[in-house]
Parts: C-alpha cells; sequence; structure tokens
C-alpha cells in the first residue's frame, strides 16, 4: 500500500511539471483556508454561453475629448466607444456628463466606427487602441449569420489592475441584427489548473455580463481528475459568494480580480446551513401574493416537492410560456408549481393567448421571491425537495430532461 501512495505521489509531480499551464503556486493542501488561483485568459467562450451588448453610434465624436483620426474617403461616419471598466471613475458621473474630461476615459474605452466607402455600409474597430481608424480593417456591415461561428477580432486596451492601468489584450465580434442594431461581444474565458493534495482540477471563469472585466464572474469545474466534462448545466454555474466542491470541502467564490489574472476560493466549514439558491443550499423563505390577489408562503409547501418556474418574454415572446404551459401539463399533480415573472402585461396575454393555468406571481411587486429572480430576464427552475432543500436549478427550456430524474419520495418534512 506504501509503495502504491508513493508511486502515486510521484506521478503527480511528474504531471504537474510537465504541464506548464499548472503554476508552482496553484499547488495547495487541504489544510488551506484560501486559494489564490492564478488563470490563462482563453480565446472563446467555451463552455460558457456567450453574453452581447448593444452598440450605440453617434453623428459626431465631439464628446469624445480626445482626437480620432478617420481615414479618408469614408462618409456617414458614426462614433462610438465602449468602456472597459469604471474602476477608475464613477458610473453614474459619468453617465450624467459629470465625468466626459476625466483623462482616465483615453485608455480606458474602445473606439469603433461606422461609415459608408463607396456604396458599402463597414464598420471598423480601433484594434491597437491608438485612436486612429486608418491602420485597422475594414469589415462590410452584412447581416450576421448566427449559426456560424463568430470571426473574432483581437483588440488592445488598458484595464486597472488594482495597482494602475495596465496593457491588455482579449477578443471580441460584432454581430449585427436588423435595422443596423449592432451587438458587441468580448468572447474569452479564463480557465485555471491547480491541484489540492492529490487531486488535479481545473476550472473555467467567465463575466456574467458582456465586459473585458470580471465584476459580475461565474466559475464552473470543468475538470477533475483527468475527466473533462462536455457540457455544463445550470446548476455548476457558480457565482459569486456562492460555494464550489473541490475533494471533500466547499469554497466560496470570493474575489476575482479586474483583469481576471487571479481568483480566490475561500473554504466553508458548514456549508449544509447556507441559505440561497445554489443547489444543496437551504431555500429562502418567502411571502407573496398571486396575480389574483391570494397568499402564497413558502411554509404553506412543507412536506412537498415544490418547483418555482421563471418565464420571461426577453428575445422571445411565448417560447418560455410555451415550455411552461408544456411542463405544467405533465407535472400537474406530481409537483406543486409556481410561476414567476417580472413582465406582467407579456404574462397576461400569454394566460389569455396559451390557455396558461396556474399559479402565478408578479416578480416586480413581490420582493420576498426576488432570491428567485435575481435577473429580470430569467427562466430558470429552482427544485425544492421536502426537506426544503435546492435539489436541481436549469433552465426551463431543459425540464424535460431534468424532471425526468426526479424520482419522488418520502422524505422528512420541512
Amino acid at each position: 500500500m506504501k509503495v502504491i501512495q508513493i508511486l502515486s505521489v510521484f506521478s503527480l509531480i511528474f504531471i504537474l511539471s510537465c504541464n506548464p499551464k499548472i503554476k508552482r503556486t496553484n499547488h495547495f493542501t487541504s489544510k488551506a483556508d484560501t486559494l489564490v488561483l492564478i488563470t490563462e485568459k482563453i480565446k472563446g467562450y467555451g463552455m460558457f454561453a456567450g453574453v452581447g451588448g448593444d452598440i450605440g453610434f453617434c453623428d459626431t465624436s465631439e464628446f469624445y475629448k480626445y482626437p480620432v483620426i478617420f481615414p479618408e474617403n469614408i462618409t456617414n461616419i458614426k462614433f462610438s466607444h465602449e468602456i472597459i471598466d469604471f474602476k477608475k471613475f464613477d458610473y453614474d458621473d459619468y453617465h450624467n456628463k459629470k465625468s466626459w474630461n476625466n483623462t482616465i476615459l483615453k485608455d480606458n474605452s474602445i473606439c469603433l466606427m461606422l461609415g459608408n466607402k463607396g456604396n458599402q455600409s463597414i464598420i471598423i474597430v480601433d484594434e491597437n487602441n491608438n485612436k486612429d481608424f486608418r491602420d485597422d480593417s475594414i469589415r462590410l456591415v452584412q447581416d450576421y449569420d448566427w449559426n456560424k461561428p463568430a470571426k473574432l477580432i483581437k483588440i488592445k486596451y488598458k484595464i486597472f489592475n488594482g495597482k494602475e492601468m495596465a496593457e491588455d489584450s482579449s477578443w471580441a465580434t460584432i454581430r449585427t441584427r436588423s435595422n443596423n442594431e449592432f451587438i458587441f461581444f468580448v468572447s474569452h474565458h479564463l480557465e485555471s489548473n491547480f491541484s489540492i493534495d492529490n487531486q488535479l482540477y481545473q476550472v473555467g471563469i467567465v463575466n456574467f455580463h458582456s465586459g473585458f472585466c470580471f465584476n459580475d464572474p461565474i466559475i464552473a469545474l470543468t475538470t477533475q481528475n483527468g475527466t473533462k466534462k462536455d457540457t455544463l448545466a445550470e446548476s455548476e454555474l457558480i457565482k459569486k459568494g456562492e460555494y464550489l466542491k473541490l475533494k471533500d470541502s466547499f469554497y466560496r467564490l470570493d474575489t476575482v480580480s479586474n483583469d481576471g489574472k487571479f481568483v480566490t476560493l475561500v473554504k466553508e466549514s458548514d456549508f449544509r446551513s447556507k441559505i440561497g439558491t445554489q443547489v444543496g443550499m437551504i431555500a429562502p423563505d418567502f411571502n407573496c401574493k398571486t396575480l389574483e390577489g391570494d397568499s402564497i408562503r413558502f411554509k404553506d409547501y412543507k412536506g412537498k416537492y415544490l418547483l418555482l418556474i421563471n418565464v420571461s418574454a426577453c428575445y422571445s415572446k411565448e417560447s418560455s410560456y410555451t415550455c411552461y404551459r408544456d411542463l405544467t401539463e405533465a407535472y400537474r399533480g406530481k409537483l406543486e408549481l409556481l410561476c414567476i415573472d417580472k413582465s406582467p402585461g407579456f404574462l397576461n396575454n400569454n394566460i389569455k393567448e396559451l390557455k396558461l393555468t396556474g399559479k402565478f406571481i408578479n416578480g416586480n411587486e413581490n420582493k420576498t421571491i426576488e432570491a428567485y429572480r435575481p435577473e429580470f430576464c430569467s427562466r430558470t427552475c429552482f427544485l425544492i425537495n421536502p426537506q426544503g432543500r435546492i435539489i436541481d436549478k436549469f433552465e426551463i427550456f431543459d425540464w424535460k430532461t431534468n424532471l425526468s430524474k426526479l424520482k419522488v419520495k418520502d422524505e422528512k418534512p420541512m
């Protein structure tokens, strides 16, 4: 037995030494209360979903204090700049036009321009961040084929690293919708390979909202002991303040540095006592009213399986509502079902048109339900067992797959 243990240790050392991505500082023991992971920035989203933001172009660049050089023979020029991060000046002051003269703005933005070259509409990104569009690639404006891989643009910029504005770079893509609407996607994710005792791990990290910073990070375990996952389920996406299970311990995602180079995880000694919407936690309490004015309390569902279903008109006016209709037809009488929406107008229309039935909650008017609807466009479902713990979390579109795994059995009540 001792020989096997010794061989295992030497094998681990060999693997770690041959893998340049695993830094020496990424070796930890299970005794460590805090893990500071060194990361690597990777092109593309990996197994994560991409998120984009609209680009607003203006007819002039006069509000932008610093000179921008446009190419010749371009007409109908419109200008935009995307802010990298707001760590160095106040976001509200910027949008109230109090900080436009802030000298940091020059280095803290990426410039873009639209125009016409002859009969063709073109778009240019200031890829090297020199405020000169003459040395950047010219791209034709055309409807984007969402079924094809994105063509990524390498972009240089400066970002606040905690001490100063520092040079950095990443990848982005611009996708065009109808009516000349443009969406800017920052296309990168972080990876960190590390070990705890004799176990190897890899995690991936993205920012929840589109952007070059990691102020709203999501982390997921992508590889464990050499086994790499093919996909990531909704329940495996851990937000800041939630917990990642590594070996036999839980670690809270504490911070990700603004430039994404470091991730800090803090060990938690009593995960089972935590209240929250992460799988395994005690489900948060709520006391609210339905659209019909009936009172609903969490304790009313003592000893029962409860499914909280988020629907939304975001991106599609009917798709999540159609899923809700099919789900309720399949599981009515098997589970307790509550539907949450923050677009009551769309909800009421779909109740009539799709003949939806059930208990509906307006998330705008019931504050105690907010824990289950942190994002306006959420379509996440939370399955709570009779003991009052969240046992699954999934997108409504995956309800058939996830609920088919549910084994309803006798459990102790909440």
